[in-house]
Parts: structure tokens; C-alpha cells; sequence
């Protein structure tokens, strides 16, 4: 974990899928007096200026829309939000999408009683809350859309470029359609093009010959 921890005022906003779930996360973050709660109402009375700030602390389990979803359309109220994720046990690969969709970090609910705030805080102090070894799969990740190879620029659509750069960061066809609001026909149509234009029998080959192209340049 990255350990950069804000002792100012914490201002949280929890999501989550019922009251009986968001009056347990407001317990946890209660105990703590550095933290100031709303709920999503007092966040969405507040003046624009005043919610830059906050973070929202969003309870995968349960929620009622998906995660790029509700990360979306909190971000659409305010672009300057951060996000952290609390959930059931996530593997590395699902931490890394957590990270690609726009959220600061992740708690898995077996740690949230000694982690929470502290996640929280690290996240105000602009920091990432993730294991060190997701961090380095993420960097890599980024790292593969900043060194795109160049026959994916030659030979693929700028929309088809799009897909490509969300297929590589394993989003699903549902996920890249909320993301670029297209329907998900357009996205099966476009992936297809990708993976053909890419001699890629599948996602999963079009990924280790990211990783592979990305491994041979950064060796030279």
C-alpha cells in the first residue's frame, strides 16, 4: 500500500445497496471523528463548489447498477470526486479494472473496520489504496495504451482504436458500450474488426501480445 495519509477533515459520501448496508459503513466511518458523513441527498443539496472533496465510499455488493455505471454518473456531478471501492474479496485483474474505470482504490469488507479510514484518507492525500503488486499491473496497463504499437495505429478506425484501448484494459462489451455510449452490437461489431485486423483469435491473445510487445520494448 501506498501510506501518504491526510490528517485533515474527511468529507465521505457512502453508496450502497439498502439503508441497513449504508448505516453500517456510516458506523465505521463515524468512529472516526476526522470524518464528516453525507448521505447522497446532503451531497446533492450542496452547492457545486462545495463538493469538490468529497470521497464516496461505494459498496459493490448488491448495488443495483454496475460499477462503471454508478462511477459514471457520480463523476458526471462531480468531476473532481474521488472513489473507493468496497467489496468482497477481488482478485488482482479485477482490481486493475476497478482502477481503469476511475475509482482511487479498493477495500475488500473483511478489512474495513481497520482500513477504511484509513484508505480514505490516503485517497484525499491524492494517493492510490491498492496492494503494491496491483499498483505495478496497473502502471503496466497505462503503460500499454501510452505505447500502443504502431500497426494497431495503421490499420485500425479511430472508434475501432477506442475498443482496442478498452479491450486491452479487459472491460467487457457491456462496460466499453456504457463507457463510449454506443450499444453493445456496435461494440461486438467493432471488437470483432479489432481482433481481426490484429491476427487475434480472442481477448485473451490480443492481451498476452500486449504484454508481449510491451515486454520486448521496454527491454531494448
Amino acid at each position: 500500500m501506498l501510506h501518504a495519509i491526510s490528517r485533515a477533515p474527511l468529507r465521505v459520501c457512502p453508496v450502497a445497496k439498502n439503508c441497513l448496508a449504508e448505516a453500517y459503513l456510516n458506523q465505521l466511518l463515524r468512529a472516526d471523528p476526522r470524518v464528516n458523513v453525507l448521505n447522497l441527498k446532503q451531497y446533492a443539496d450542496c452547492a457545486p463548489s462545495r463538493r469538490s472533496g468529497v470521497v464516496f465510499v461505494i459498496d459493490q455488493f448488491g448495488l443495483d447498477m454496475p460499477l462503471y455505471d454508478c462511477l459514471k454518473q457520480l463523476r458526471g456531478q462531480c468531476p473532481e470526486a474521488k472513489f473507493l471501492v468496497l467489496d468482497h474479496h477481488k482478485s488482482r485483474d479485477e482490481i486493475v479494472r476497478i482502477l481503469i474505470m476511475g475509482a482511487h482504490g479498493y477495500v475488500p469488507h473483511a478489512d474495513a473496520t481497520t482500513m477504511l479510514v484509513r484508505a480514505i484518507s490516503c485517497i484525499v492525500a491524492n494517493q492510490l489504496w491498492v496492494p503494491p503488486e496491483v499498483l505495478s499491473d496497473f502502471l503496466r496497463e497505462v503503460n500499454c495504451v501510452l505505447r500502443r504499437d504502431a500497426h494497431a495505429r495503421q490499420t485500425t478506425t479511430p472508434r475501432e482504436n477506442e475498443i482496442l484501448e478498452l479491450m486491452r484494459r479487459r472491460l467487457s462489451n457491456r462496460e466499453i458500450a456504457g463507457l463510449l455510449d454506443i450499444s453493445v452490437s456496435t461494440v461486438k461489431f467493432h471488437a470483432s474488426n479489432v481482433l481481426s485486423k490484429l491476427h487475434a483469435k480472442n481477448r485473451r491473445e490480443l492481451s498476452e501480445a500486449t504484454r508481449q510487445n510491451l515486454w520486448e520494448m521496454q527491454s531494448q
